[in-house]
């Protein structure tokens, strides 16, 4: 007998859905979110257990507490899941994972218990630390915009004694909080650029993939993070795919309905895209011949762009899949 799981889990408690090859419901239970009650559920089924439950921020806990305890474990894209009908409640949202989960419409999102997964914490909170920094550098500015004050450049961030420029006091405490703040987050900024600089000797594939052109250390850090296994791939096209590089064109009865970009990481897309524009500023390489050789069959700028970070994505993979550091044959295989 296979018992199909569905668990709706939250940070005070967790609901649990059990049904049977049917579709049957075959027990429910609410428990107290914690590893002692959770395990006790799945630890009195019998048989087959397969466990599904959303993408959350308890996902990857759920997931190494789960592991060893079940047949199967999906993690679920929530965006994916078919709507239901009715009023939402915690054991209705368990139900519905458990028979989306029998009759096999998840879309499973990726999880391990490598070490890498602790890179993608490191990662994620680097990411968050930037977006703030972005936010309060905008916040800052528009202090002096509000004045009509141009700021042109980055210096205004460098030194304080633009702050004597605006007109009222209140606007010049404001400032120079806003100042310290940046001041304070360019700071941890620093510590997690250190901690990427220590990881080119814990994690091998880092530093293979600092020696690609246009990968530097940040960016080998999150390109490592992000594939975390890159024989999950199957080939180059569905890391392409993952890293929002290529689009897909919508047909029905032989109708095109344009084309979109699957779901996927943007901060991976964005990895290769920038190693594509750094390549595009040095003086000679063998990917900058590529993207010249793109332009003169006259393709646009952007596409040419984009076919150039699809090679690097490319190397990238070859890399990581084989354990071999980069070589020049690579592009040249590459480029074929």
């Amino acid at each position: 007998m296979t018992s199909y799981i569905g668990l709706d889990g939250h940070c005070k408690t967790s609901t649990f859905a059990v049904i049977d090859e049917k579709g049957n419901l075959v027990s429910q239970n609410q428990v107290i979110t914690c590893e002692r009650d959770l395990l006790g559920i799945v630890r009195s089924l019998k048989g087959t257990k397969k466990l599904i439950f959303e993408e959350s921020h308890l996902s990857q806990w759920f997931f190494a507490l789960f592991k060893k305890e079940v047949d199967d474990v999906v993690v679920c894209h929530p965006g994916y899941l078919g709507r239901k009908q009715g009023a939402k409640t915690d054991l209705r949202d368990a139900l519905h994972l458990a028979q989306e989960l029998r009759c096999g419409h998840v879309v499973p999102v990726y999880h391990d218990q490598s070490r890498m997964m602790d890179l993608r914490v490191m990662i994620s909170g680097y990411q968050d630390l930037v977006q703030e920094i972005v936010r309060t550098k905008n916040r800052y500015k528009a202090m002096f915009r509000s004045e009509a004050i141009k700021t042109p450049g980055v210096g205004v961030y460098r030194s304080d004694e633009r702050i004597k420029e605006l007109s009222r006091s209140t606007s010049q405490f404001v400032a120079e909080q806003l100042f310290a703040q940046i001041q304070a987050l360019e700071a941890q900024k620093k510590l997690y650029q250190s901690r990427f600089q220590k990881n080119l000797k814990l994690y091998p594939d880092i530093k293979r993939l600092t020696a690609i052109p246009g990968i530097e250390n940040i960016r080998a850090n999150v390109i490592a993070a992000i594939i975390c296994s890159p024989h999950r791939f199957e080939n180059k096209h569905k890391l392409w795919a993952y890293a929002m590089l290529v689009k897909y064109e919508q047909t029905s009865d032989d109708v095109s309905y344009g084309k979109i970009r699957v779901a996927g990481r943007r901060d991976l897309k964005e990895a290769f895209i920038g190693a594509a524009e750094s390549i595009l500023r040095m003086t000679q390489s063998p990917l900058k011949d590529y993207y010249s050789h793109q332009r003169g069959k006259g393709v646009s700028h952007h596409s040419a762009k984009l076919a150039l970070a699809r090679k690097v994505a490319t190397i990238c993979l070859a890399v990581l899949k084989h354990k071999q550091p980069y070589k020049e044959d690579l592009i040249r295989d590459a480029l074929k």
